[in-house]
């Protein structure tokens, strides 16, 4: 799984694009990642980079990356567990854990039956702290992803300048 997120990271560095959309990018594919919203990932990244004329792809990687089969139990117990410190005792984690793993494995129409049956207080807690979370994250991705897409473009013109002048000298 190492292999396949370093894999999804080079991908993300050799994307084509204006820093400021790629960066955009990522913080949509942050805060999707975090945002407890497991059926509707791809399509909530795609509505939002369409809306916020960032890079779909990059929100795509982000968004795989951050929001694996390693990572998801770990960040719904995050959101819950945020969730339920502003909504105290409004959903048990046992039950939203056997929900997300049977949500996991089943197709979309089964996963959404499942998502439906968990209730209305269950889905509140879990938006909650996950928008508690997701929020603050993807605003500080969005500096650090400008940042990093700078340099990647920088890298890219100097072996470009480099590449030319060997290619003159010959």
């Amino acid at each position: 799984m190492a292999g396949k997120i370093a894999h999804l990271f080079q991908r993300l560095k050799e994307l084509q694009g204006s820093p400021p959309a790629l960066a955009r990018g990522t913080a949509v594919g942050v805060f999707i990642g975090f945002a407890p919203v497991m059926p509707f990932k791809a399509l909530l990244i795609l509505l939002l980079t369409v809306a916020t004329r960032a890079s779909t792809v990059a929100g795509l990687l982000v968004c795989t990356i951050l929001c694996n089969p390693l990572t998801y139990l770990p960040l719904y117990y995050l959101a819950w567990w945020t969730g339920d410190l502003l909504l105290p005792g409004r959903a048990s984690w046992a039950v939203l854990r056997a929900s997300f793993e049977t949500m996991r494995a089943a197709p979309l129409a089964e996963a959404l039956t499942v998502a439906a049956h968990m209730g209305v207080d269950a889905a509140v807690v879990l938006l909650v702290g996950g928008l508690v979370l997701a929020l603050p994250l993807a605003l500080c991705s969005y500096p650090a992803a400008y940042r990093f897409f700078l340099m990647v473009e920088r890298k890219r013109r100097e072996k470009h300048r480099l590449d030319a002048a060997g290619g003159q000298a010959g």
